[in-house]
């Protein structure tokens, strides 16, 4: 089952790790901003005021423009911004380098790594447990991954975007379970491995780590 689970930490009784970042909500403003709502709640965790409006609207850089030219559809690379504006519910969203550069570009205090090709337990081992949060990609509702609309970037390529692509962040696990901060509800919640690790891998095992800058 894809079923996910709230967790309730007062209630419920977690012997795992689980990081207490603060859990925000992409809704109603930001229908499409999974990416810096999960953003915000990690740089909330390390004691910024920052909120996934303000990230949204001042450091992430998006690019709305979609045009067709010679029957031929263009867009923006969400590789590189994000790919429509995270305020507008007819958007897509963008992957793990657009946030590492909103972060180092905009922030004194704050600085961003992309981490590719390490698995889920891997990254466990090497964050999770040492207190730090991760942005991950998966899909919303850890439904399975299937290709979305194309379009032709300016470089001439041709761009598939993963549809239900979803953005959230990494806060503990156990033996069966990982637990995330869902953008979508606001809230921690848990799935079973299998499907985490597999969502994730298909949306290229991409994740962002943040920190604070050492003076």
């Amino acid at each position: 089952t894809n079923q996910y689970y709230h967790i309730d930490k007062g209630s419920y009784n977690i012997p795992e790790k689980i990081i207490d970042v603060p859990a925000l909500c992409q809704y109603p403003e930001l229908p499409t901003g999974c990416e810096a709502t999960a953003a915000a709640m990690i740089l909330q965790y390390y004691g910024s005021d920052m909120t996934a409006e303000d990230f949204a609207s001042n450091w992430l850089a998006y690019d709305a423009n979609f045009y067709s030219m010679g029957g031929v559809q263009y867009g923006p690379d969400p590789n590189e911004v994000f790919a429509g504006d995270p305020f507008s519910e007819y958007s897509y969203g963008c992957y793990a380098t657009p946030i590492v550069s909103a972060i180092n570009k905009n922030s004194s205090k704050y600085e961003a790594q992309k981490i590719t090709d390490k698995s889920l337990e891997t990254l466990c081992n090497e964050y999770i447990d040492q207190g730090n949060p991760l942005l991950i990609w998966a899909t919303m509702n850890m439904k399975p991954a299937k290709a979305g609309n194309s379009w032709y970037l300016q470089n001439g390529s041709q761009f598939t975007w993963m549809a239900g692509e979803h953005c959230l962040v990494l806060v503990g696990y156990n033996d069966d379970y990982y637990f995330l901060n869902d953008p979508q509800v606001g809230s921690t919640v848990a799935y079973k491995k299998e499907i985490v690790e597999l969502r994730f891998e298909e949306l290229g095992s991409q994740a962002v780590c943040i920190s604070k800058i050492r003076r």
